[in-house]
């Protein structure tokens, strides 16, 4: 391992102003008084875990939640206290999401290195955006738009919400549209899972969603404009304009360590994955150890990321991550690094789907279909570890 190699900062402010219906991500609405023990907090384990790493940093995002709740002299204090703990690369990626209405001061953002924001549109259409539960509108969404390109933000993703309550394939359009008309650098297009827990699993508004057939054609359709506007789709479900692709991003599915801070936040750091609790309290109140990392330490990460059985480093994690980029996966690449790797197995498997609209597989690379990626799981698995047939399943 390089310990001099870069790697990425995550950073969770878990604070919204409302919590939306489908969302399953570590947020909750609280008072502003406690922003500031917050960021003291968090600057806290970015001096006591970066420090340890030793690592130039390649990116910084800060995600949410919605972290420009924070206010921009808070964000700032966070990053700064990342830069004297550790070195930026010159080109290093400083990412912050915001949502309509929640503008912390971005001139002052950009002046202090923030380079690129992300912001949470979903949909251009009222009544979709009422049935998700967010609080803003698409002219709010334009006007936070507007101020951040007045603010020198030369580099704007917009997210977007595909299969959500009430939307059709000419609703999607429209919004597709607004999103021309603001002609961000980068989209991103998600589409809904309805994750139990969550108010809109329990909801009369979840017989509102696509089902899987439709939910599939709004994928495709969106797929299809965004080429049109002369975005290139390098990630399932993140497309950019020429340059633009998020180096965060892609540092996910390159295989790139990276190091989550914050409630619920994951890490990869030097082959070993780790998370901390989603327990807003411990990280607050629970000792940082004082030796290495270690599994279940009070306000530490705990190892073992039970969302995968798949091995950290392997292969099969390799060749997984690599699927999910347009690029593909490179077989000779594959056979180079893992010897061990069944990369001619994987070879044949791909010129059989290829014969159904899933992958292509051209100089020895292989890569989904807007298609297979709608099946990436399936085809992935089929690709890695062959059907039900060959495994005796």
């Amino acid at each position: 391992m390089n310990f001099s190699s870069p790697m990425e900062l995550y950073i969770h402010i878990p604070f919204c102003v409302k919590k939306c219906s489908y969302c399953d991500f570590y947020s909750f609405s609280a008072a502003e008084d406690s922003f500031q023990n917050y960021t003291n907090r968090i600057c806290g384990a970015v001096e006591h875990y970066l420090r340890r790493a030793a690592r130039p940093i390649s990116s910084v995002y800060f995600g949410g939640g919605t972290p420009t709740l924070l206010g921009a002299r808070r964000l700032i204090q966070i990053l700064e206290t990342a830069k004297a703990c550790a070195p930026f690369l010159p080109e290093a990626e400083i990412t912050a999401e915001t949502n309509p209405g929640v503008e912390a001061d971005f001139a002052e953002l950009r002046r202090a290195g923030f380079n690129r924001l992300s912001i949470g549109l979903q949909s251009a259409e009222q009544n979709e955006l009422t049935a998700l539960g967010r609080i803003h509108t698409a002219a709010e969404a334009e006007e936070t738009f507007r101020r951040a390109r007045e603010a020198d933000f030369d580099n704007i993703s917009l997210d977007i919400m595909l299969g959500i309550p009430y939307q059709t394939e000419e609703s999607l359009l429209r919004t597709l549209a607004f999103c021309k008309r603001l002609s961000p650098e980068h989209l991103s297009a998600y589409l809904l899972k309805i994750e139990e827990g969550t108010p809109l699993a329990s909801s009369p508004l979840r017989e509102r969603c696509a089902d899987p057939d439709t939910a599939a054609a709004l994928y495709e359709t969106a797929a299809e404009k965004l080429a049109e506007f002369g975005y290139q789709r390098y990630e399932i479900s993140n497309f950019a304009k020429p340059g633009f692709a998020s180096k965060h991003n892609l540092g996910y599915w390159l295989g790139t360590d990276y190091l989550g801070l914050g409630p619920s936040a994951h890490s990869l750091m030097e082959g070993r994955r780790f998370y901390f609790g989603r327990s807003y309290r411990d990280f607050m109140e629970k000792d940082f150890p004082e030796a290495e990392i270690e599994e279940d330490a009070g306000g530490a990460p705990v190892g073992g990321d039970s969302s995968s059985d798949i091995p950290v480093g392997g292969w099969e994690e390799f060749a997984m991550l690599r699927l999910r980029l347009e690029r593909g996966l490179s077989l000779t690449e594959l056979s180079e690094r893992f010897p061990e790797a069944p990369a001619g197995e994987i070879g044949k498997r791909a010129a059989s789907l290829a014969a159904h609209g899933l992958c292509v597989c051209e100089d020895g690379i292989v890569r989904l279909t807007t298609k297979g990626f709608l099946l990436s799981n399936p085809v992935t698995a089929e690709l890695l570890y062959g059907s039900p047939e060959e495994t005796g399943a």
